[in-house]
Order: structure tokens, then C-alpha cells, then sequence
């Protein structure tokens, strides 16, 4: 064993204290992270909220208050919808898409709140019928929503 040995040729398990590069532009980090430069292919590329390929979905039909959780998934509801005070982050969206026949709510609670073409803050919104829309945080206590029916 040698602690000062920095290129190895081993065919087989390998136990190394830093990361290990694999190959020209891949290094493979002791927790198992795979860094690469130039292309890489995969069937999938994935997250914490799994493929990034598809929006994930929060189903909801009662009335509902977003979570931190909801940041970066559409929320598909029958009913009203709260955003909460100091929940989300600069940068963090949620698409609320309202999956029925009839005009929701969405209330803005301590959050400043703009729709888009308009100067003024709003506090509670109207999203109609089968209506989609998107609210992205300039910062954690104010965002700006637009979409098909929010009025």
C-alpha cells in the first residue's frame, strides 16, 4: 500500500480515498456521483423529484394550501388553493391547473403577488374553468402568476 501512488492500472475492486477518474473527462466521487465532461447518453435523466422529462403531479380535490414540496410540480385541483407566507424560494414555480368546470380561487396569503400586465398586487385571483396557470418566485415573498384564465 502507498499512500502517494497517483495513477494505478487495476483491473477488479478498487478502494480509493478521493475520486477516481474513470476515464479522459470522467471522475467518479468516493459517495458514488459520476461527474463527465462532453456527452454523456442515458435512457433517463433523473432528480429528487424523479424524471426530469415529466412535471409531477399533485392531485388534489378539496381545498389546498401549496408545501415547499409542490416547487417544480403542477397542482391539478377541483377546488381553491392557498400560496402560503415565507414557503417558497427565488426561483421555485408551481403550475396550478384548475381540472374542473367551475371558476377557483387562489389566495395569496402575506405573499405579494402580481399578475402579469397588471401594476398592482393582488391578494386573491381567479383562475376560471379548466384554466392553467404559473406562479415563479422573484423572491420568497413575492411572486408573479400568469396563465390561460387567471384573472
Amino acid at each position: 500500500t502507498y499512500e502517494d501512488v497517483t495513477n494505478v492500472d487495476s483491473v477488479g475492486l478498487i478502494t480509493a480515498r478521493n475520486g477516481i477518474v474513470v476515464g479522459s473527462g470522467i471522475t467518479l466521487s468516493p459517495d458514488g456521483d459520476v461527474f463527465a465532461v462532453g456527452v454523456s447518453t442515458a435512457t433517463t435523466v433523473e432528480d429528487t423529484k424523479g424524471n426530469v422529462r415529466r412535471i409531477p403531479q399533485n392531485s388534489q380535490s378539496s381545498s389546498y394550501t401549496l408545501v415547499s414540496a409542490d416547487a417544480g410540480k403542477h397542482v391539478s385541483t377541483t377546488n381553491n388553493v392557498t400560496i402560503p407566507a415565507s414557503t417558497f424560494l427565488t426561483g421555485d414555480a408551481i403550475t396550478i391547473i384548475n381540472n374542473s368546470g367551475s371558476d377557483i380561487t387562489i389566495t395569496c396569503s402575506a405573499v405579494t403577488t402580481y399578475l402579469a400586465n397588471d401594476t398592482s398586487s393582488k391578494s386573491s385571483l381567479t383562475l376560471k374553468a379548466r384554466g392553467v396557470c404559473t406562479f415563479i418566485f422573484v423572491s420568497s415573498s413575492q411572486c408573479y402568476g400568469a396563465g390561460a384564465g387567471l384573472e
